[in-house]
């Protein structure tokens, strides 16, 4: 039995226990979806989404198997670029509506009767649910995994994604980075010295904005907490550079979602319930791989063209951060309008601590 994964998904937990209990114990196969919306699926499987290749469970069983050919095969001699394996694995599954599952009278949850092709194998299909297999906006974006009663993510995957740099995903590496899911960066990425916003200015007064909020009070107030934003990393920038000193990003938060398609008060459809405002990803809100250097072949990373490298807002929560580093904090003042001289005599005094808070 096998579970194909994109390599941009990744397990909180193992799901294997999972595709033994009852129900998904008859799935010949298992798949995830690109919804949104998780208390309408949590009532019954979205079945108008698209079926999402990149989390996809196959049973070892002859059926599998003859679907997986067909599916391959589907993929390699099609004429159009675009049916890749995901669009092929719904066109299959998908020419005939998916019938619901029922044993002895009984509905069987989140599992359906499944003809692939015109006259393809018949296999049972289990729908993932969204609340455990999350994607990339009721992770990052609705948080939904923060919700009071909400179940444990089984995994995550870095869909509804912006920021793609020409040499690296910068937006994925940094969603992962301020949610703890990034384990490979070096010791020496916590160990730096570093300069940072307080709570206190990081961002405005926060706002709640209710489910009917007028999208344009929304936006309003998200636009100019995104010109506070960049005066704060603006600043943070110099300093940095003047000092020598990597740059912890302030919080940054949204009072309005980030998406190719039409909103009503300032949130997607399927996601009409999440909180504004809300902690967004980097790639929601600044250009991300300006912030970091391209990729040579050999795998390494250049230096950023700013000159000054940059922390997640969260960094100083990630437990790789030593005590040492962490309890080692300056907080200091400064006037307007100092140059880089003004600005090094100013702190000074501040050089051996490990992070320098600007109040």
């Amino acid at each position: 039995n096998v579970w194909a994964c994109d390599a941009d998904a990744v397990f909180m937990h193992d799901p294997r226990p999972l595709m033994a209990e009852r129900n998904y114990a008859l799935a010949d196969i298992a798949i995830a979806t690109d919804c949104i919306d998780i208390p309408l699926d949590s009532r019954s499987p979205l079945m108008h989404c698209d079926f999402n290749t990149g989390l996809v469970y196959l049973r070892s069983k002859p059926n599998t198997i003859e679907f997986a050919e067909l599916w391959r095969e589907t993929v390699a001699n099609a004429k159009e670029h675009r049916i890749r394996d995901q669009a092929a694995f719904n066109m299959l599954t998908k020419v005939r509506p998916p019938t619901p599952l029922s044993i002895e009278g009984s509905r069987v949850e989140r599992l359906f009767s499944v003809t692939a092709g015109a006259d393809g194998a018949d296999f049972r299909l289990a729908v993932l649910p969204l609340s455990r297999f999350l994607n990339g906006h009721t992770y990052f974006v609705q948080h939904a995994h923060t919700l009071p009663g909400a179940p444990s993510p089984m995994s995550v995957h870095m869909t509804y994604q912006f920021a793609e740099g020409h040499s690296f995903a910068y937006g994925k590496r940094q969603r992962l980075r301020e949610h703890g899911l990034w384990l490979v960066d070096p010791d020496e990425y916590f160990n730096g010295k570093y300069v940072t916003a307080s709570a206190e200015h990081a961002t405005l007064p926060r706002k709640e904005m209710g489910e009917r909020v007028d999208s344009r009070d929304a936006v309003k107030y998200h636009l100019e907490e995104a010109r506070h934003r960049t005066n704060v990393i603006r600043a943070l920038l110099g300093i940095g550079k003047a000092l020598g000193r990597e740059v912890i990003l302030p919080r940054m938060l949204c009072y309005c979602d980030f998406m190719w398609k039409e909103m009503r008060n300032c949130r997607v459809g399927g996601a009409e319930t999440m909180r504004l405002p809300f902690d967004c990803p980097m790639d929601h809100v600044l250009n991300t791989p300006s912030f970091f250097g391209d990729f040579h072949k050999n795998g390494t990373e250049g230096r950023t063209a700013l000159g000054v490298g940059v922390r997640e807002p969260n960094f100083l929560l990630n437990p790789r951060v030593p005590a040492a580093v962490r309890e080692s904090v300056a907080k200091a003042a400064l006037g307007k309008g100092l140059n880089d001289a003004q600005i090094s005599q100013a702190l000074a005094p501040h050089a051996a601590a490990s992070i320098i808070e600007i109040d």
